[in-house]
């Protein structure tokens, strides 16, 4: 009987590790083809002349001059009427020329604003004292390193003339830094995969979550944020949710941007977000419920979140099946004592392990799961503030 309920646990811990990853997305593409032939899935309308909305474009940025002139010359770029646009640049206590280099394009284009802030306090805090100050009704996020193709901004507005869309989520992809970017491979693949869910959900009701990258919303639904949080973007977007309103994907809304370069940059960023993420499930507490848009949030997010936990019962369990005598708890144990081994030294080499892709995405996902982890204690010593040091350069 003991066997039994150790063989029963093994399952419901291996499902819920594997469920955001595979189990979920077959979920929200079996229910997008039901809504979608049966006519909810969100159509934008084609916009023109006086229809336009007043948009603002903001940019924070804390010592960005290697990018910042790209972007507002990016932003500039962008097919949008220039009367309807602002783009404003928040400067959070920069001490290099990223102001200066900003207020250089303020003198040249009236629609270009500069935010100056004397120190430094973290993006939230930026955003909290500068999306108040924007003209648009439009107010449209992105990084300092962030490029938008050129009808970024289009695609994101036409979905507002739906009332019941308050953020629009636009497409994040991410280029490989070179030849010694070891990151860049999977961290494209992961997000092509989140763009790929981004896409089902919008169809089902609602996405869950935008990246800071490119992301539109509301002015009226915006709200000051808590002060401390690292993750700004999905606890923005989700509150909105949590308003009554929806968030839907806008492929055609593209921002690229260089990948980390290394899995030790890349790591130290997802630490980040663990510990951001677990400090905004206290203002998330209302999404888990019993309902459908809890199940997405809890399928698409928040199992990731505890998967280190999950893992661990996991592992637990095999080594107990094999302690119990059980010949396939035995070969279990072998084998993931081969998966973690070639994922420590895949992290170790740096991704430069020789082998096959499947080497290298068992190195990325459990690196992403132990980062959750340092992330979870991060939080809980609460060592991780509004203010970060960036994975890239």
């Amino acid at each position: 009987m003991l066997m039994v309920a150790l063989w029963v646990a093994l399952a419901v811990c291996g499902v819920l590790v594997v469920f955001p990853y595979t189990i979920y997305p077959a979920i929200m593409y079996a229910l997008s083809r039901f809504i979608r032939n049966h006519g909810a899935e969100t159509t934008a309308t084609i916009i023109s002349g006086d229809a336009y909305p007043y948009v603002s474009v903001f940019i924070p940025a804390y010592n960005e001059e290697a990018f910042i002139a790209e972007k507002i010359s990016n932003a500039l770029a962008l097919t949008y009427p220039a009367e309807r646009l602002e783009i404003v640049v928040a400067s959070d206590g920069s001490d290099d020329k990223t102001a200066q280099i900003a207020r250089s394009f303020s003198e040249l284009y009236k629609n270009v604003r500069v935010l100056e802030y004397p120190c430094r306090r973290g993006k939230v805090n930026v955003m909290n004292s500068g999306i108040p100050e924007c003209s648009g009704e439009i107010v449209v996020l992105t990084d300092a390193n962030a490029m938008f193709n050129k009808e970024a901004l289009v695609n994101l507005v036409r979905h507002f003339v739906d009332g019941t869309v308050g953020c629009v989520a636009g497409e994040k992809r991410i280029v490989d830094a070179g030849a010694n970017d070891q990151a860049g491979e999977h961290e494209g693949l992961y997000w092509r995969f989140e763009s790929f869910l981004k896409r089902l959900e919008g169809r089902v009701s609602t996405v869950i979550g935008a990246d800071g990258a490119v992301y539109a919303i509301r002015k009226n639904l915006w709200r000051p944020l808590p002060s401390e949080t690292p993750v700004d973007d999905f606890l923005l977007s989700m509150l909105i949710v949590k308003q009554g309103y929806r968030i839907v994907y806008e492929p055609g809304a593209i921002s690229t941007e260089y990948s980390g370069g290394s899995l030790t940059n890349e790591f130290r960023r997802k630490v980040r977000i663990a510990a951001g993420n677990f400090y905004n499930l206290r203002y998330l507490k209302g999404l888990l419920g019993l309902n459908l848009i809890s199940f997405m949030f809890l399928g698409h997010k928040f199992l990731r979140w505890i998967s280190p936990f999950l893992l661990a019962a996991f592992t637990a369990l095999v080594v107990a099946t094999a302690v119990g005598g059980s010949w396939i708890g035995t070969w279990l144990v072998v084998g993931l004592l081969i998966v973690y081994l070639l994922a420590v030294l895949g992290y170790v080499s740096d991704g430069k392990v020789p082998g096959d892709k499947l080497t290298r995405t068992l190195t990325y996902f459990l690196m992403t799961v132990v980062a959750q982890l340092f992330g979870f204690f991060r939080y809980l010593s609460r060592s991780q503030g509004a203010v970060w040091e960036k994975a890239r350069s």
